[in-house]
């Protein structure tokens, strides 16, 4: 990947956030107050579980640094619009699944430059230099926080505007989402072939048991079925656009790392496993 293509990747992140940030009005976090056992479960699992899962594949897995770094960094990553999309599909609690998203998204310009670091600090050990937390979270909030913020604004001020252009919109985010993963894959094609085994079975595993604990502790403080593949959803699916776009900046470099690559597998992998499974529970009662 060129260094001028690689230089778009934050405008594409920070374009999809806005685009996630259209998407959101105040009222869609009533939910909160109107279901916040829900909420505060949902939360508890992205925000705590995701990464602990990740870490205990990981050390029983044991793969090369780069790579445990980069599956590490997608489990730190909030979920995105394709969490609410399928959300929408499983017919879930969408306006939890979007104020869970919309919360952990901004909760994330803190705790992923600090559970990065000290990430970076255990698998990375070996590696030349080191990263600045201040750094990552000022990137956090410029290409986060900040579109995300302008898009609720933009909803405010241009509210149908932004409802007629909403699949366009949306459109282009995914296209994005597409071209950002395929960018990644092929810059680290050689690496992909001789680990594509190992990281997809370690992804996959990942991915299925996040699925299996959330429905578990959602039925263990006796939430709705509705809320509870709702928050199955939304614990299971990360943003990997978000990784991959880190993950040179982290590095320090100007083309996309070996970390990136779990991010781009990612990207793939979660439709395949989390489709089959939503098409299971969406009308279950």
């Amino acid at each position: 990947m060129s260094n001028n293509a690689l230089a778009l990747l934050p405008l594409a992140l920070a374009y999809i956030m806005f685009t996630l940030g259209t998407g959101l009005k105040p009222s869609d976090f009533k939910v909160i107050v109107n279901h916040p056992k829900a909420f505060i479960v949902g939360l508890i699992n992205q925000v705590i579980f995701v990464p602990l899962v990740a870490l205990a594949v990981v050390l029983v897995m044991s793969p090369p640094p780069a790579i445990a770094f980069g599956i590490m960094l997608i489990s730190f990553c909030p979920g995105g619009v394709t969490s609410n999309m399928l959300t929408y599909y499983a017919k879930g609690n969408v306006a939890l699944s979007v104020a869970l998203t919309g919360v952990v998204r901004l909760l994330s310009v803190v705790t992923l430059p600090i559970l990065i670091t000290l990430a970076f600090n255990h698998f990375m050990q070996d590696q030349a230099g080191s990263i600045s937390a201040l750094k990552i979270g000022v990137v956090m909030f410029l290409l986060t926080t900040l579109p995300v913020t302008l898009g609720m604004l933009a909803r405010y001020k241009f509210t149908d505007f932004m409802v007629r252009r909403s699949g366009i919109l949306n459109g282009l985010a995914s296209l994005f989402f597409v071209l950002i993963v395929f960018a990644a894959i092929a810059t680290n094609w050689q690496l992909l072939q001789e680990q594509l085994a190992s990281i997809g079975f370690e992804l996959v595993f990942i991915i299925v048991i996040l699925f299996a604990l959330s429905i578990l502790t959602s039925k263990a403080m006796q939430l709705s079925w509705f809320d509870t593949k709702t928050i199955s959803i939304e614990t299971s699916i990360q943003n990997s656009t978000t990784a991959i776009t880190l993950a040179p900046i982290i590095m320090g470099v100007s083309t996309l790392p070996v970390i990136a690559l779990p991010a781009a597998v990612y990207g793939v992998l979660m439709y395949v496993v989390a489709l089959p499974v939503i098409a299971l529970i969406r009308n279950k009662n």
